[in-house]
């Protein structure tokens, strides 16, 4: 009998604003398989109009949230770093995308 264990974490951030309304999130899922994590943002925010061609207009993305989206990443990577190493994967294919593949082919 070939029983396989598959542990999956996942990692999520909500941004309140003042009001505790939610503006934005943040959401990943690392299994450990050496892969670059891939982080979703998504956002909360009611359009405050359209265009010409119906396209929603947004508040513009600001610094706040290009700054937590690098830091989030930073914590991805640093976990699937360790859930990679923790099942036998070099922890450094984490940065390159794709390279798991490459390190899976060479066993």
């Amino acid at each position: 009998m070939d029983i396989q264990k598959e542990t999956i974490t996942t990692l999520s951030y909500t941004k309140k604003n003042e009001k505790n309304q939610q503006e934005y999130g943040l959401r990943t899922i690392l299994k450990g398989d050496g892969a670059t994590p891939v982080v979703m943002t998504l956002g909360f925010d009611n359009p405050i109009g359209f265009d010409d061609t119906g396209k929603p207009i947004y508040r513009e993305i600001d610094e706040e949230l290009e700054q937590a989206q690098q830091d989030f990443m930073a914590e991805a990577i640093k976990e699937q770093k360790k859930l990679s190493e923790a099942n036998g994967i070099d922890p450094s294919v984490v940065n390159i995308i794709g390279a798991e593949k490459e390190e899976v082919n060479n066993d």
